[in-house]
């Protein structure tokens, strides 16, 4: 097993896009890759103006909900690549982590080793899950087109997957099976990224979730000695509150780093269940509906999954931030001096003001807001149904 938390998969997106620290022409690669998807962003919404018919309503919220997933989903890059110095310093902890673990205390290494192997196989599911969404959705888009065209002679031109306004024709061929390609493999790198940066917290959040669950097991077995090591147990707990400062400070620079890509996250989410809702029901009656509900719920999953997968998250290192009170607590701390056991009280005096993660300093991810969106698209629903 590789010595680090981060996986294959994700190290070799975050190459892709040029942040990964120490990469030969980061910036370089950077550039180009943003450039490529400004110019892709462009011919998206040069469709959308070009196209604003209100009886086709339905096509153009699909193309719209497509457009805004892509269009934050470079702003996320962005503000990775704006907050790579905390990412480094972030890869830095982490690294500093692995190289202090003991190979001979085996339930350190067994922790650290469980939530690294735990976090590649997210990565590695939530990664082919988008992938094939995007590939999906292309596909299906690309058929159901190909197939109107094949039994209507009358319509001119072929439609690509990705809807795209280009300044030529493009339904000669090669020229629209080079650029339908082109367009799939565009779609799944998008997606495949966007789920690259929702494994990226995962990974963070499991890691900093095995540091808490080291520091705990310490804290319960470090009082256990007898009278006559009482000095050395004082000098043991100090250097467990410098630990636990450290991963306080770790804790920060993840939501220092996620903090503006969870807001986005939340508007995007906001944005785009409503479009696809609209273009839910609006393709009841439609002939086709089946293509297009099918077309619909895998996007709808998709989002939903990204929204869960960061309230979780902000959850669950907000309940194992207050495992450490409770630690220090069940710890045998009458076996110190009763002027030293003092210092304890300031450790679980910390540990109740919780690690988390905010969306743009507004609000914690939790659980909670994670029901409360899914009701608000759920009430949307039933109210477009209600009216069509």
């Amino acid at each position: 097993m590789r010595a680090t938390s981060i996986s294959t998969s994700v190290e070799i997106g975050l190459r892709f896009v040029g942040i990964w620290p120490g990469l030969p022409y980061g910036t370089v690669i950077w550039l180009a890759y943003m450039t490529c998807l400004v110019l892709a962003l462009y011919f998206e919404y040069v469709y959308i103006f070009d196209h604003f018919e209100i009886n086709k309503i339905s096509d153009l919220i699909d193309a719209l909900s497509t457009t805004l997933s892509a269009s934050f989903g470079g702003l996320k890059l962005i503000s990775l690549w704006s907050n790579r110095r905390i990412f480094y310093d972030i890869l830095l902890a982490m690294e500093e982590h692995w190289n202090n673990v003991d190979i001979y205390d085996k339930s350190v290494s067994y922790i650290m080793s469980g939530n690294a192997d735990l976090s590649r196989r997210c990565s590695n599911v939530l990664i082919s899950i988008n992938a094939a969404t995007a590939t999906c959705y292309c596909m299906i888009t690309l058929v159901r087109r190909e197939t109107e065209f094949n039994e209507d002679l009358n319509i001119s031109l072929r439609v690509l997957p990705v809807q795209m306004e280009f300044p030529f024709e493009v339904d000669a061929s090669p020229l629209f099976e080079l650029l339908a390609l082109v367009q799939i493999f565009y779609a799944v790198s998008i997606a495949s990224l966007v789920a690259m940066i929702n494994c990226l917290i995962i990974t963070l959040v499991l890691h900093v979730s095995g540091q808490i669950d080291i520091l705990c097991r310490e804290l319960l077995t470090i009082c256990g000695n007898k009278t006559s090591q009482r000095f050395s147990i004082v000098a043991s707990v100090r250097l467990l509150i410098s630990r636990h400062q450290g991963i306080i400070m770790l804790s920060d620079n993840i939501e220092e780093l996620y903090s503006e890509i969870a807001l986005m996250q939340f508007l995007s989410n906001t944005v785009v269940m409503c479009c696809i809702g609209f273009t839910f029901i609006g393709s009841l009656d439609k002939d086709g509906a089946s293509v297009l509900m099918l077309k619909s719920a895998m996007y709808y999953v998709s989002v939903t999954l990204e929204a869960f997968i960061f309230c979780f998250a902000g959850e669950y290192l907000s309940a194992k931030s207050k495992s450490i009170g409770d630690a220090v607590y069940e710890a045998l701390w009458y076996n110190m001096p009763p002027a030293k056991c003092r210092i304890l009280l300031f450790v679980i005096l910390r540990s109740q003001k919780r690690l988390t993660i905010t969306a743009g300093k507004i609000m914690d991810l939790s659980l909670k807001d994670f029901t409360s969106v899914m009701k608000a698209s759920a009430s949307y629903m039933s109210v477009l149904h209600a009216m069509y």
